[in-house]
């Protein structure tokens, strides 16, 4: 054991990329190996061009407000998170960090820091975010603690350190449940789309993105029989992702548990060759205008890697507080077009899920291919307002040096709304059946998209 945390630290430490993934990721970011010094300086920097294919949206012929937006190109065909280009290059991650033992604890107490301050959701609002800043104990056998701002323990895409992530985005499902968009209410200035499907708030976002983080205190470890490892780990948290004073979104309050079983092949650290299945289940509250609303989010998956090859594929759903995104999907115009708000389902009987199935395959020590397919189900549980998003991504990967990656990938987008002559929706007002109308008009706008991202670690 003793010696698989040290490979894996001194991985980490000299910025080892390999093509595919398979570490348990409570031991790579949570803790120490023996022997590790009292601070470590590392971190990645991540610059990014993003081109996106699709073009304007055109043919909306009412209501007014929302026609104003003819000849305007929807955000889903800009660049995030400025949403002001079609083709951007940037630097999209830049993450300073320090890790170590505290001594005098016979290493038994660890420390994590990371800091963001590069241009993403998680800086829109300031300049440098921390994104990591916890302390473990490891004094209890079969239960080491955490406390402090760090990952939760959800989904595999979610678990990933972000330099290990094999493509530029996250899949349709993951970004959508698990990156979590904190709103608040907001108060009507100019005119808005019609809301005519299930009730929905109209809010607007505040802060940072959850970056699939939050503050609270985790117990986890793992335990290894002969071939196996079993890891287990649950965190209790308040909910307000990397904020550490909840009082933007005083009642929010999450528990979360993941259950992993892992068959080791052989390896160690980031290198080691396994096949793994997990599940995972986050249930908590929301505090929105006045009222507490309950949130659910879970999971289930598989992961193998062996030799050239890593496939890999999860299952995710929720219920309520289902963020539907911006409506309508545009940069605002003003003056007489509706004004663009987030729209928020928060009660309990609204849904959204999903999956994605990932493979790749390195043909040689430099050389990887990558294959992914995602779909994202918005509000199925409302033949009015459901969305689907299918997205299929191909790419590759040039591994430079064990320091610097490049990656490839161009994402082949469809987003869909209901045919409103379909059985479900023919039953509908004239009203619903325009604006399905242009929900569809608007969905078929979504284009392709090429991306190309260096990463390099110190």
């Amino acid at each position: 054991m003793k010696n698989k945390l040290l490979t894996s630290a001194m991985a980490i430490a000299l910025g080892i990329s390999p093509a595919a993934f398979a570490s348990n990721w409570f031991q790579l970011q949570n803790s120490e190996a023996p022997g590790a010094p009292a601070y470590k300086f590392w971190g990645f920097i991540q610059p990014q061009y993003v081109s996106n294919m699709g073009g304007a949206v055109n043919g909306i012929t009412a209501p007014a407000g929302l026609a104003a937006y003819n000849g305007q190109t929807p955000i889903f065909n800009e660049v995030g998170p400025d949403l002001k280009h079609k083709d951007q290059l940037q630097i999209f991650r830049a993450r300073p960090g320090v890790r170590g033992v505290i001594p005098g604890t016979d290493e038994n107490i660890n420390y994590f820091l990371l800091a963001e301050l590069g241009n993403n959701g998680l800086t829109q609002q300031r300049p440098a975010v921390m994104t990591d800043a916890s302390v473990s104990f490891n004094y209890i056998p079969g239960a080491r603690i955490r406390v402090g701002l760090g990952r939760l323990p959800i989904g595999e895409e979610a678990m990933l350190g972000e330099p290990a992530i094999d493509y530029i985005n996250f899949s349709g499902v993951t970004d959508g449940l698990l990156n979590e968009r904190f709103v608040t209410p907001y108060v009507d200035t100019r005119a808005h789309s019609p809301i005519l499907g299930v009730p929905m708030q109209q809010s607007q976002v505040v802060g940072p993105v959850g970056a699939f983080r939050d503050v609270g205190i985790e117990v986890y470890d793992w335990f290894t029989h002969e071939q196996w490892e079993y890891t287990y780990a649950v965190m209790a948290s308040q909910g307000n992702g990397v904020n550490f004073d909840n009082s933007p979104n005083s009642g929010n309050n999450d528990v979360t548990g993941r259950l992993q079983a892992s068959y080791i092949f052989g390896g160690k650290g980031p290198k080691r060759e396994d096949v793994t299945v997990f599940a995972w289940h986050q249930q908590g509250g929301r505090a929105y205008s006045g009222f507490s609303y309950s949130r659910v989010r879970e999971g289930m998956g598989a992961k193998y890697v062996q030799g050239n090859l890593r496939l890999s594929g999860e299952y995710i759903s929720g219920k309520g507080m289902i963020y539907v995104g911006k409506n309508p999907p545009f940069n605002d115009l003003g003056g007489t077009a509706f004004e663009p708000v987030d729209l928020l389902a928060a009660a309990s009987s609204n849904e959204a899920k999903g999956y994605y199935l990932d493979m790749g395959w390195k043909f040689d020590s430099k050389w990887e291919a990558d294959v992914r397919y995602d779909l994202f189900d918005k509000m199925s549980n409302s033949a009015f307002d459901e969305r689907v998003a299918k997205t299929w991504t191909v790419g590759g990967q040039y591994f430079y040096s064990p320091a610097l990656r490049l990656v490839v990938n161009y994402e082949f987008r469809t987003l869909t709304a209901p045919d409103p002559t379909t059985p479900g929706v023919s039953g509908t007002a004239a009203a619903q059946k325009t604006q399905l109308t242009d929900a569809g008009i608007i969905g078929n706008s979504m284009g392709n998209r090429l991306s190309a991202q260096l990463t390099y670690q110190f």
